[in-house]
């Protein structure tokens, strides 16, 4: 099971989010501890920021996965139309 870690700049992006999302996106981090079994993920060609996304509605978790320490860092949080 790996361990999830959050970027500072998540604080920023969290604050734009609304309520009700929120709590549909905080679910779908807890799933990610079943990484890679998840079909909303997809790794990411040629992304600046980060090597994989999960699908949230019409938001994208952004994420890196370090396979020697299992864990998973969450980048950037946000609508689709701003991440990418």
């Amino acid at each position: 099971m790996p361990n999830v870690y959050f970027a500072k700049s998540i604080e920023k992006d969290w604050v734009k989010i609304d309520e009700s999302m929120k709590l549909i996106i905080k679910e779908k981090i807890v799933q990610l501890e079943q990484f890679p079994n998840l079909s909303q993920i997809k790794k990411l060609t040629r992304h600046p920021l980060a090597e994989y996304r999960l699908r949230v509605g019409d938001y994208r978790v952004l994420f890196d996965y370090d396979k020697p320490t299992n864990s998973i860092f969450i980048l950037k949080i946000g609508h689709r139309k701003d991440v990418y």
